[in-house]
């Protein structure tokens, strides 16, 4: 694994790190902070995300595909990242359900515009057979969101779940810069041989 491959790894345990963090409060924050919120409403959330990911991915990977030289991909890339980084900062601010819905989209939109960028990376950096990066990679990144869900209830229960979303938020502001800089690097093909 080279360098560039390693620090992208590292940049993306951020973002596992933030979702760890927040995944099993989302629902109790919801139904705590937010008039007429339920399970029903809870799951409508969660599925506005998937929907708005899935409608959207396919078109940012044909975007990024026909981007021979990457610049559509970081705008993308750029795009994207403040979505996701908004996404938790907007949370706090968040009034009633259609707030969350419209930040659930936004977030949807921001992880498929994100997406491209990562993929490009990892297909320009890694010097392994992809099957055989990926299943310790996420097995290993799956463990540690695991263990921060725990550490996230912790610092809910302790601190408030305000307190969490910031800190997932500044966790996610982290990991935009590390992967823009890296992307700006990497990703981009200024001459014919980036290396």
């Amino acid at each position: 694994m080279n360098h560039w491959l390693r620090t992208i790894v590292q940049g993306n345990m951020f973002y596992l790190i933030a979702f760890g963090l927040l995944t099993p409060i989302f629902a109790i924050f919801l139904i705590e902070k937010i008039p007429n919120a339920n399970l029903l409403t809870v799951g409508i959330a969660e599925a506005i995300f998937l929907m708005t990911l899935s409608i959207i991915r396919p078109f940012t990977r044909l975007s990024s595909q026909s981007d021979s030289k990457g610049f559509r991909t970081q705008y993308l890339l750029w795009f994207g990242s403040a979505f996701i980084v908004l996404s938790p900062f907007l949370y706090l601010l968040s009034r009633d359900m259609l707030d969350i819905y419209v930040i659930q989209m936004l977030y949807g939109i921001g992880v498929a515009f994100s997406e491209p960028a990562w993929s490009r990376l990892i297909n320009q950096t890694c010097v392994l057979p992809t099957e055989k990066f990926n299943e310790p990679f996420y097995t290993a990144g799956t463990l540690i969101a695991a263990g921060l869900a725990a550490i996230g209830g912790f610092i809910a229960e302790e601190q408030g779940i305000p307190a969490l979303l910031f800190y997932v938020g500044a966790t996610l502001f982290c990991a935009a810069i590390i992967m823009i800089l890296i992307y700006s690097r990497v990703g981009i093909r200024r001459t014919k041989n980036i290396w």
